[in-house]
């Protein structure tokens, strides 16, 4: 971020909205309160509706949002406004000339300007993208404080988000789109990264992806994108990862100005299945419609879908069909056998009923499967099924991510029977510590669980479990003769993208197998993600404010008889 002295005077400018509108800053004479949009910029629609309260809060002080993108159009930056209920302006700003003269490199970049034309505030609108774990609002601190004639707080922060996208003159380069980008955005990226997906932007066809090359490639060094959590690479199916040769071609072409090449050579982007990708399913279960405001907290909700079924099932394969994948994030299935999701679910007057992203709320009979974004659904090996019991409730549990906007989601699911024998059951055992205390203050708190292999199994995948403290997750087996594998390790830990990670190759574990689940955690003030201000000593719960130390391992039982169970 550019430095800056607390003291920079403001010169007067001009802008147009996207409807020609003129908007001057000497026509206000007071606070004035400045802050850079995107278009395609998931921040910017995240922090949209704070935005609206923020001006309805503070009607003295005069609000205008400012597009400098040079790749969006004016008809693209109205259309957004308007999407997003936007109660102030938004201005073109196409040759970002304000942008740079106010040092705005990032959106959404806040800045507060006082009567005397001076900068009070700039960088950051509060210190969390969910609003429920924000612990210090800037932006609102530095408003009451200008209009209250006093210096802000806290003066300057480092924006995050976007970058603001500026033409960049292409230079002559051998790594092009057509020949080199368009294959590793293909295969990597456009899986979530097209028109009605989770993603916020598309990434197929060049004029998109050069709009993005900058990001794409902050991100991808950075390891946020694509969101693989797990660092053993090649131990799982459909893993979301860019090698050091990828991201150095990103960067290469990025640093050229994204030259597109012999267009005539642009790989052709890939289909995608319209309807169930396994073909048609043998039962269809729909979920009931759900509404989702557009600001708050992530919700999590849990589904309670009857099967009818009038006899025992084998299920070979499962897939999930979100009904709005702009805001489902993932989706975790559940089997219920006792009635009580129906308790529950009669108890929340909205479809569904809450949950905290920890479980049910109840104890599964079993899984059936899940969702998450850039995996595809499979089907178990012939003689591997899971069990649907007569009379059973699936519960799918849902974690529904706001983009800013007022959504509404039916997912279904659909079930796949086994039309071969199946002889294998496939099963679940836990690593699980239920007695530990996380000291407040601690920024690095390791808690383990242990499980010894009493029988020969092969697991099939595996899933930890911790909740927001969470920093590190690691799981190694030992084998009877002494040697180590690591099944999966996590070294930065993200609530917001867990996952079951499927086994490329099943993995024999004979038994007297030892497994070591160690889980690390964070209770410090600075952990970004901790709920609580000041922190405070943390124990075992169901709430997502409390925590979990679990580790899930699928697996099915070598030579076992239908019922036999890994104890």
């Amino acid at each position: 971020m550019p430095a800056w002295t607390g003291d920079d005077d403001v010169a007067d400018f001009t802008l147009s909205d996207a409807d020609g509108r003129k908007w001057t800053l000497s026509g206000h004479k007071g606070v004035v309160v400045l802050v850079w949009m995107g278009v395609e910029c998931p921040m910017v629609t995240r922090y949209a509706p704070r935005l609206a309260d923020l001006s309805k809060k503070f009607p003295d002080a005069a609000f205008a949002g400012v597009n400098s993108n040079a790749l969006e159009t004016p008809e693209a930056i109205a259309r957004h406004a308007k999407d997003l209920s936007l109660p102030f302006p938004v201005l073109v700003d196409a040759d970002a000339k304000v942008a740079e003269a106010l040092k705005v490199t990032m959106t959404p970049t806040a800045i507060v300007i006082d009567a005397a034309r001076k900068v009070r505030y700039r960088g950051l609108i509060d210190d969390h993208k969910s609003e429920d774990l924000v612990k210090k609002r800037y932006l609102r601190d530095a408003i009451e404080a200008a209009l209250a004639g006093k210096d802000a707080p806290v003066a300057e922060t480092e924006p995050a988000g976007c970058a603001v996208r500026r033409t960049v003159e292409e230079k002559s380069s051998e790594v092009t789109y057509a020949s080199h980008v368009a294959a590793i955005l293909n295969d990597r990226c456009v899986t979530c990264h097209r028109p009605g997906q989770v993603a916020p932007f598309s990434l197929i066809g060049y004029e998109q992806s050069r709009r993005w090359a900058r990001e794409n490639v902050r991100h991808a060094k950075a390891g946020n994108m694509p969101p693989w959590r797990p660092v053993n690479h090649g131990t799982f199916r459909d893993e979301r990862v860019l090698t050091a040769d990828e991201i150095a071609i990103l960067a290469t072409w990025a640093d050229a100005g994204a030259p597109r090449g012999d267009a005539a050579k642009e790989p052709a982007p890939p289909k995608f299945p319209e309807g169930w990708t396994l073909g048609e399913p043998d039962l269809v279960l729909e979920a009931p419609e759900h509404e989702l405001g557009p600001d708050g907290a992530d919700e999590y909700r849990c589904m309670v879908l009857p099967t009818n079924l009038a006899e025992d099932r084998w299920i070979s394969a499962v897939e999930m069909r979100p009904g709005n994948y702009r805001i489902v994030h993932h989706i975790i299935g559940y089997v219920d056998t006792s009635g009580m999701a129906e308790k529950l679910d009669a108890q929340d007057a909205r479809p569904g009923y809450r949950s905290n992203g920890t479980g049910p709320g109840f104890i599964p009979a079993g899984e059936m499967s899940g969702w998450a974004p850039g995996n595809f659904p499979y089907a178990l090996p012939d003689g591997v099924g899971r069990l649907l019991k007569k009379g059973a409730r699936i519960v799918l549990e849902m974690h529904y991510h706001r983009n800013g906007r007022a959504e509404k989601d039916r997912t279904r699911i659909g079930l796949h029977f086994a039309k071969k024998p199946v002889k294998q059951r496939l099963q679940w055992l836990e690593m699980v510590n239920f007695q530990f205390r996380l000291k407040a203050g601690n920024e690095a708190q390791r808690v383990t669980a242990r499980h010894t292999v009493r029988a020969d199994i092969t697991a099939r995948s595996v899933t930890p479990h911790m909740h927001l403290l969470g920093r590190t997750a690691k799981l190694e087996a030992t084998f009877p003769d002494g040697t180590k594998k690591t099944l999966i390790e996590i070294a930065a830990w993200d609530f917001n993208w867990q996952d079951t990670y499927h086994f490329k190759e099943p993995l024999k574990l004979p038994k007297g197998t030892k497994l070591l689940y160690e889980a690390v955690y964070d209770n410090s003030e600075k952990n970004p993600n901790n709920p609580r201000n000041p922190p405070r000593d943390v124990t075992w719960g169901e709430e997502t404010t409390d925590e979990m130390c679990i580790a899930f391992l699928s697996y099915t039982r070598d030579g076992e008889s239908i019922g036999d169970e890994e104890k």
